[in-house]
């Protein structure tokens, strides 16, 4: 009897450390995704993680930063949104066709006439 209550326990004692590994494991994932993405953020994200993370709250935050694509970034406002040309060399739903006879400013890339020293957009001098 004496050597089954041993097995026993050994084996308790196994799935429990298992299961403490496998709960690290978990706890920590936030972040393994922020360091094997090479994220700029990942040493706080690791630090929001193990501060925070034993509320679910801390946890979900730093998953959701590990998860954000920094990449990507915010989208670039034009100057003049609703001008036809606004952004048209970066623009590749503007045909070129359409475009004015002209140049663009080398600053900020908006059309302006052949004849214009400084850019009507961002008033920087043409050349």
């Amino acid at each position: 009897m004496m050597f089954h209550d041993n097995v026993f326990a050994g084996i308790g004692i196994f799935f429990g450390l298992f299961l403490i590994a496998v709960g690290i494991a978990i706890y920590f994932i936030p972040s393994f995704i922020a360091f094997s993405r090479k994220d700029r953020n990942a040493v706080a994200i690791l630090v929001l993680n193990l501060f925070l993370g034993w509320s679910l709250l801390g946890w979900l935050g730093s998953l959701i930063w590990a998860l954000l694509d920094e990449k990507q970034g915010p989208t670039p406002l034009t100057p003049y949104p609703c001008h036809p040309y606004a952004g048209a060399p970066n623009n590749p739903s503007v045909p070129r066709a359409s475009l004015p006879p002209g140049q663009f400013c080398p600053n900020c890339g908006q059309a302006v006439a052949a004849s214009d020293q400084f850019c009507g957009h961002c008033g920087r001098p043409m050349r």
